[in-house]
């Protein structure tokens, strides 16, 4: 199965759809060890993970709870 297309660093910078948060994420990045970046990357990218795994199983629980409840 083929990769996705993954951009350069100097296509997202350039790309006015980029968020701003990632734009200054990359230009921190690009100061530093790449290893040690590419290291924290792998370690926000689980613990945002993570977040967003708790916000879906709290909606989830949200809705289940005001749900109506059916009979069968």
């Amino acid at each position: 199965m083929p990769r996705a297309h993954v951009p350069t660093i100097a296509e997202v910078l350039a790309d006015p759809a980029a968020s701003h948060w990632m734009k200054d994420a990359l230009r921190s990045a690009l100061t530093r060890d790449p290893v040690d970046v590419a290291n924290d990357a792998a370690f926000l990218c689980a613990l945002l993970d993570k977040r967003a795994d708790a916000a879906m199983e709290a909606g989830r629980a949200a809705v289940a709870a005001t749900a109506p409840q059916v009979e069968r």
